[in-house]
C-alpha cells in the first residue's frame, strides 16, 4: 500500500494491531471497522510540532487501491479536512490529525463528518456558541447572565409573547 499523500512511499505497521503509518509524512491509515479502534491513550499517538498543512490541501488515491478518496472538513479551533474511501470506508489522517479527532471527542461520530446533516448541525453550533460569545461580551457578564436566565424561563411560558413585549416596553 501506498502513501496517499507522498504518492511513492509504502505505508508500514509498528505492530499488528496498530494502523498503517507513512514514515515520510507521518500521516496515518485506518482500514475501515464498524468502529474504528481509539481505544489507545494519547500517549500512544505522537503529538506533533507542527501538523503538515500541505498535506491537507489535497486528497489522495485509496491505499487498497480503490481510487479518489472524498473529504470531509473538521470544524475545530484550526480546521482541517479528513479523507475517506467510499468503496472501503477506511480513513486517511495527515499527521497529527487522528490525535485533533480524539481531543475534540469527534471518535463516535468520525463516521457521521461525511453527512452533510452533521456537518450542517455542527456549523450551526458553532454559530450559535460565537453568537453568544459576542453577546456576552458586548453586554458584560452579568447582563447577559440574567437575559439567558430569562430566556430559559420563557422558553415554555405560554406568554412568553406578552413577556417580551413587556420588556421591551420597559426598556424603551
Amino acid at each position: 500500500m501506498k502513501c496517499p499523500k507522498c504518492k511513492t512511499i509504502e505505508l508500514s505497521k509498528e505492530e499488528l494491531n496498530s494502523p498503517f503509518s507513512c514514515r515520510n509524512c507521518g500521516g496515518t491509515w485506518l482500514a475501515d471497522t464498524a468502529a474504528p479502534d481509539f481505544s489507545g491513550s494519547l500517549a500512544e499517538i505522537p503529538d506533533p510540532a507542527s501538523p503538515d498543512r500541505d498535506n491537507d490541501g489535497k486528497t489522495g488515491l485509496c491505499p487498497s487501491g480503490h481510487g479518489i478518496m472524498i473529504r470531509a472538513r473538521v470544524d475545530i479551533d484550526e480546521p482541517f479536512y479528513l479523507e475517506k474511501c467510499v468503496a472501503c470506508g477506511g480513513i486517511w489522517f495527515d499527521k497529527g490529525e487522528r490525535r485533533k479527532i480524539i481531543e475534540g471527542n469527534f471518535t463516535e461520530h468520525l463516521k457521521d463528518l461525511w453527512s452533510r446533516s452533521w456537518q450542517r448541525k455542527q456549523r450551526k453550533e458553532q454559530s450559535r456558541t460565537r453568537f453568544l460569545e459576542i453577546n456576552e461580551e458586548v453586554l458584560g457578564k452579568e447582563v447577559f447572565q440574567a437575559i439567558i436566565e430569562l430566556a430559559e424561563k420563557l422558553k415554555q411560558h405560554p406568554e412568553k409573547g406578552r413577556a417580551i413585549a413587556l420588556l421591551q416596553q420597559e426598556i424603551s
